[in-house]
């Protein structure tokens, strides 16, 4: 699939200076100046209250054989992210697009000498919850069988969503490594539920580019996200 099409495809357009404010006009081109910045992105992890979001997958959709709750919260975080153009923002061979519909993809521990599979779900934006619980069952079943396990090209890997899982593992603090091309994808990694003063919790990071993503939006978000999650804003 050719530039071209691939931005056709994932609905990706060209920002142009009038489509961004004067701040980020310098942000875009500020962060990635090496003589300036060493490192633009920034890792942060958050201590996520599921405590409600829970109870509300609980009541309306434990009983679907294809939901759970890892589907609920990703199908959620790219719904919010659909509502924060800023985390859509991608840098291509020097340019800055925003896309409407990119793909999720996620990393699958399978375990034995395979250790990880990876599914790619399409047009998850334009897919209501149930249709992403069943879409992300198959997959994720078909990645636990162990099949092979396939690199992706270049652009997909650079600029889809990306949402991992790591169950077993309750962290306080992870570092993921920072991509040589700065793309300004955002990664986005979950943990282990753990229970505090009777509250449900889970680690969140967030990795961001400082070019498109800063505190301040991230702080919008993840209000957003809360809120979602919590009430099931969108089904």
């Amino acid at each position: 699939m050719t530039e071209k099409e691939q931005h056709e495809k994932y609905e990706g357009k060209e920002l142009k200076e009038g489509d961004v404010s004067q701040y980020e006009r310098w942000a875009l081109d500020f962060f990635h100046q090496k003589e300036f910045v060493q490192e633009p992105i920034l890792q942060m992890t958050l201590q996520l209250d599921i405590t409600e979001a829970y109870r509300t997958y609980s009541e309306k959709y434990k009983d679907n054989p294809d939901a759970s709750f890892t589907a609920y919260i990703t199908w959620y975080l790219i719904q919010t992210q659909a509502a924060h153009p800023y985390f859509r923002y991608r840098k291509i061979d020097g340019t800055w697009y925003i896309f409407a519909n990119l793909p999720v993809f996620m990393p699958v521990a399978i375990g034995g000498e395979a250790r990880f599979g990876q599914i790619l779900l399409e047009n998850p934006v334009k897919m209501t919850l149930n249709e992403f619980f069943a879409s992300y069952r198959k997959d994720i079943d078909r990645a636990l069988l162990g099949e092979v396990f396939e690199t992706l090209d270049e652009w997909t890997w650079a600029n889809s969503h990306f949402v991992g899982n790591l169950p077993n593992l309750q962290f306080s603090g992870f570092q993921l490594h920072t991509p040589k091309d700065k793309s300004g994808r955002p990664f986005f990694y979950f943990g282990k539920r753990y229970t505090q003063e009777g509250k449900t919790m889970i680690p969140m990071l967030l990795a961001f580019d400082h070019s498109n993503l800063d505190p301040f939006v991230i702080s919008s978000f993840m209000e957003d996200f809360q809120k979602r999650i919590d009430t099931d804003a969108n089904a």
